[in-house]
This record gives structure tokens, sequence and C-alpha cells, in this order.
């Protein structure tokens, strides 16, 4: 599993809403695990992909460059990847090993 955590910077409420109606363009049911968490100068987006190769081809993507713009969410002011060690959620383990 790799995660992304990409920040955007803005009006908190702004993103937040811009946000929301990208987010009702993709289907969130294959959504492992996904966080978008207000900062005081804009918003940061956890999310995890099942591998690297998985996040950078869908992070560079037309289609998700596209719709964050359609939506008013440009480039981040920053993006950092990482692969995942170990991810709970309610308790559960949702580690899945990315393939090396």
């Amino acid at each position: 599993m790799h995660v992304s955590i990409w920040k955007f910077t803005g009006d908190p409420d702004e993103l937040t809403a811009r946000y929301d109606e990208l987010l009702g363009e993709f289907p969130t049911d294959q959504l492992i695990v996904h966080l978008c968490l207000r900062d005081p100068d804009g918003i940061v987006v956890v999310d995890t992909c099942p591998s690297r190769e998985a996040f950078e081809a869908f992070s560079a993507s037309e289609e998700f460059r596209d719709a964050r713009r359609r939506h008013g969410l440009t480039d981040p002011t920053e993006l950092r990847d990482y692969p995942v060690h170990a991810a709970f959620v309610d308790g559960i383990d949702r580690s899945v090993a990315a393939p090396a």
C-alpha cells in the first residue's frame, strides 16, 4: 500500500466545498483509507493506493488533473508520497504490502 499527502493552500471553506464536488466524480467505495483535513491555510488530503505505481498512474492522469481543475482544485502546493508500513481503520488492520 502507498499513501500520498496533498496540500492545497487557500480558504479552507472554499477548498472543502471544491473537494466535496470533486469527490462526487469518483467511486468512493474503492477508497482504502482516505482523509480530507482542514488546515488554517487550506486542506490536506491523505489518500492510499494499492501500490506506488497505482499512485503515480492516478495522480498523473489527465482525467484526475482535469477533474481537479473543473472544481477549482489546481495543482497542490505540496505533494508527498510514502510506502505504508501499517494502516488501521476502526481497529482493523488495513495494511497491504506493496509490491517490491
